[in-house]
């Protein structure tokens, strides 16, 4: 085997492990042209330089320090529906990463420390 086709590609099960996303989620990317990928039959594969880069961006553009809106949930006993209003309303910053909001947790200790009621 050469080089080009020992571990060349991978599945896009593979690539979403990788990248500790949902298989949903790459092949969303895959399909809004954000990863290349080949299509044979109803099977996608990913090169595996490809498949690098993309798992390296995607660790770096997720917070490390910050909560999802579920996991706000956890914390404060209010609704989905409230935490998306604050959102937003602009009143608690967030910003997208894929289809979920992540909150920093330093912009959701303030958002607390200014709604104190004393």
């Amino acid at each position: 085997m050469t080089q080009e086709t020992a571990g060349a590609y991978l599945s896009l099960k593979d690539v979403a492990e990788q990248a500790a996303m949902s298989y949903a989620a790459v092949k969303r990317d895959i399909e809004n042209g954000r990863l290349a990928a080949c299509k044979i039959g109803r099977k996608y594969f990913i090169s595996s330089s490809d498949a690098a880069i993309y798992c390296r961006n995607k660790k770096e553009n997720q917070v490390a320090d910050g909560y999802t809106v579920k996991e706000i949930l956890e914390i404060i006993p209010v609704s989905y529906a409230f935490v998306i209003g604050l959102i937003r309303q602009g009143h608690l910053p967030a910003y997208k990463s894929g289809r979920r909001y992540m909150i920093k947790k330093e912009d959701f200790r303030h958002f607390i420390d200014n709604n104190k009621a004393f």
